[in-house]
């Protein structure tokens, strides 16, 4: 196996390493080997690692070839929820064929960037990936198309963006919800939150793959988008979901390695694909091709990799809004990421009055102006004392 620069992971629970063992593709797990993280595993602390890190399924299913070393409350418990995501993905499928059918009925070009294609694509499973909503990527000029189409078929908007011009630079995907149908999708219109990025649409269009769920065709990134979609989008998160980095262990075999090397030079990010690579390799054995351990030598990315090992090795929580204790660790994070002018950008964007700051505190036009000064004090009550 290609190694990678090593990243200390030996201060990681027992729970943490079983759960990393189990979430090893290629790891051939004996019974004796099972039955030694047995007997010092606090069990209700297991669960609660793999169901934070939104890796039950594959750990039910390893776990279900070893049950008579499992206490049965724990086999049950991850029963339970592994047959709640089977249903929970073939619910959003069906949701997804849907909304698909009615975007391209009215024009609109659209990929899937997760969910139920995400999982057939690297799993081969629809029930081995966890997914809570769908991401689709529209064309930037379809967007407001795309919110019409969404209107139509009864879902509603989480954020009203009308009183902001700048909203489309500001935000890369807006949220809806439909409470029939228990539905949750977000709408792209560019990878990242990175309003100068690289990436057009055509252009992802151009490269996408066609990917076939339930009998059914639809579209995804091709390859060297989608590392580079999946890589982006866990450095930015702190890989605070393990779930993340096995995607990138299953993906990582299905690179062409030149390709992706060229690839990322030449569209930027090789330091978040190198910290995916590093923690892949240390944590789940993810055997990285010759041609990309460069990306892994790289001080930055060394660095990215052990700073995100606080956000993994523990239950952390950064999603919607970081938990109190993370605020300042994950904003401390977050600046780390980012070049001396994008920090500037970074710091003058969050300076400018958002969506929820005119919902937190609802002034009229004419009082706008004091949204600046405020915008502080509103962010430290959200976030800090609220």
């Amino acid at each position: 196996m290609n190694k990678a620069v090593n990243i200390d992971v030996s201060r990681l629970s027992g729970e943490m390493a079983f759960l990393l063992l189990l979430l090893q593709d290629a790891a051939s797990l004996d019974e004796e080997t099972a039955r030694g993280y047995a007997s010092a595993l606090d069990w209700n602390a297991f669960v609660e690692l793999a169901l934070h890190h939104r890796v039950y399924p594959a750990v039910y299913l390893k776990l279900n070839s070893l049950a008579s070393i499992v206490p049965a409350d724990t086999m049950e418990t991850l029963r339970y929820h592994h047959h709640s995501n089977t249903f929970k993905m073939l619910e959003l499928t069906k949701e997804m064929s849907r909304i698909s059918g009615a975007l391209a009925e009215d024009g609109i070009r659209s990929i899937q960037l997760k969910g139920p294609v995400l999982a057939i694509q690297l799993y081969g499973d629809l029930s081995l990936r966890t997914s809570k909503d769908l991401d689709i990527l529209v064309d930037p000029d379809d967007v407001e198309l795309a919110e019409a189409t969404m209107a139509r078929l009864g879902y509603e908007a989480a954020d009203k963006h009308d009183s902001d011009p700048n909203w489309k630079r500001k935000y890369h995907h807006l949220s809806f919800s439909h409470k029939e149908r228990r539905a949750e999708v977000e709408i792209h219109w560019r990878l990242n939150p990175n309003p100068v990025d690289k990436h057009t649409f055509p252009q992802l269009w151009e490269r996408r793959e066609t990917v076939p769920v339930a009998g059914l065709s639809f579209y995804s990134l091709g390859k060297e988008d989608l590392l580079y979609y999946l890589t982006d989008h866990g450095a930015r998160h702190a890989w605070f979901r393990l779930r993340w980095l096995v995607d990138i262990a299953r993906l990582v075999p299905h690179i062409r390695a030149e390709e992706t090397d060229r690839y990322f030079k030449k569209h930027g990010g090789r330091v978040f694909a190198g910290q995916a690579f590093l923690l892949a390799s240390a944590l789940l054995r993810a055997d990285i091709p010759g041609a990309l351990l460069q990306m892994t030598t790289g001080r930055k990315a060394v660095r990215l990799a052990q700073d995100a090992m606080f956000f993994i090795s523990k239950i952390v929580k950064l999603n919607p809004v970081p938990e109190k204790s993370a605020v300042w660790p994950y904003l401390k994070y977050t600046l780390s990421l980012m070049k001396p002018k994008q920090k500037w950008l970074y710091l003058l964007k969050h300076l400018e009055p958002n969506i929820e700051d005119r919902q937190q505190l609802p002034l009229s036009k004419p009082f706008h102006f004091l949204y600046f000064p405020l915008r502080p004090f509103l962010w430290l009550w959200r976030h800090i004392i609220n």
